[in-house]
């Protein structure tokens, strides 16, 4: 982003703080609401920012890894799950009814050849998914990493044509182990810090997985050492989570959009996406808001990464705390769902809501 970029969102940040804080009410009062309101009237550079309509992304993929045993599940449960998404049977579909979001879920690598209702298929290079980084030299190969990506910025680009927020949310047996994997190799956390249960992982399976994040991070210490993000990922990394990537700088790249991030596994795609794309790092960090505090062990860890980067971003705001905490790690991007009424309260709080002026209320002393 461009000086002058800068300077104007400096200029939109103190006329949205001003603004803001004149509304009826208590300084600070309205919380976290208060803050997505003037981060909203940033990103759109209006003092009536709009959201409206929003859309969510779930992309779907099988991992190697899944055969290491680090689910509670076999990994035949992501295509199961699939035919449960597309006659409306997840969680995610129940949640974004309630809040009258678009639904698309894209299968990126899901270790299947059968096709589901409303679902759609962008998977030509990674049929059967990912290798486990466990047992072999890299989960993908380049050229997989590359259409995972690219397949996520093309339903990322159609979907903002009609969504004022966007989110993203991902399934696939196993994946809590590969995220768990990334953020270890992008924290220099141990495995047993950043590894939760997942899908419900106790006890000596709980150990095992453990265990075997653990050996994975020790097998490519040597990629881990050369800070080559986009290596990292293609060795390490999934389908579903590269293609989060992918959504997550084409949100970037389109003005004005918000970008709505589920749980854990979302939280480290994005991670991935400012360490991938550094010159798209203050640009990220300007539409992006943290929908909610996964239960999952590393979430806060990977929050505080998030943090650590966008610190060193010349002219890069506060993205400020998640705005829920409700104990989910569940992903599909229900957590991005359930935000996505708080956006747009926060718009509705700067557009609509009056100043003590307008009101004709007297101010505190």
């Amino acid at each position: 982003m461009s000086a002058e970029e800068q300077t104007l969102d400096a200029e939109w940040l103190s006329k949205a703080q001003t603004e803001i804080d004149a509304k009826t009410k208590p300084l600070g009062s309205l919380g976290l609401l208060e803050a997505a309101s003037v981060r909203l009237i940033v990103l759109q550079r209006t003092l009536k920012p709009r959201v409206r309509d929003g859309a969510i992304a779930l992309f779907a993929a099988d991992h190697g890894l899944a055969d290491d045993g680090v689910s509670q599940y076999p990994k035949v449960v992501t295509r199961e799950m699939l035919r449960n998404l597309g006659t409306g049977g997840a969680a995610i579909n129940a949640i974004c009814a309630a809040n009258n979001l678009v639904l698309r879920v894209i299968d990126v690598g899901v270790d299947t050849d059968e096709t589901f209702t409303n679902v759609l298929v962008d998977k030509v290079l990674s049929p059967n998914g990912t290798l486990s980084s466990f047992t072999q030299d890299a989960a993908m190969t380049p050229d997989q990493l590359d259409a995972a990506i690219e397949a996520g910025r093309e339903q990322a680009s159609i979907m903002l044509l009609d969504a004022d927020a966007f989110g993203i949310g991902e399934l696939g047996i196993g994946n809590t182990a590969v995220a768990s994997i990334l953020l270890a190799a992008a924290s220099g956390n141990s495995a047993a810090e950043v590894t939760g249960k997942g899908t419900g992982v106790e006890g000596e399976r709980y150990t095992h997985k453990v265990s075997i994040v653990s050996q994975v991070l020790e097998k490519h210490a040597d990629i881990i050492a050369k800070n080559d993000w986009k290596l990292t990922m293609q060795t390490l990394g999934g389908l579903e989570i590269s293609a989060m990537v992918g959504a997550c700088v084409e949100t970037a790249r389109t003005p004005g959009k918000a970008l709505m991030i589920d749980g854990f596994i979302s939280t480290v795609a994005f991670l991935y996406a400012l360490k991938m794309y550094p010159n798209e790092a203050r640009a990220l960090g300007r539409c992006v808001f943290l929908s909610h505090l996964s239960a999952e062990q590393g979430a806060r860890i990977a929050v505080d990464e998030i943090h650590k980067i966008l610190a060193t971003v010349e002219g890069a705001a506060s993205i400020g705390k998640p705005l829920l905490d409700l104990g989910l790690r569940l992903g599909e991007g229900t957590g991005a769902a359930l935000a996505f009424p708080l956006l747009k309260a926060a718009a509705h709080v700067a557009t609509d809501m009056n100043t003590f002026a307008g009101a004709g209320v007297s101010e505190s002393n």
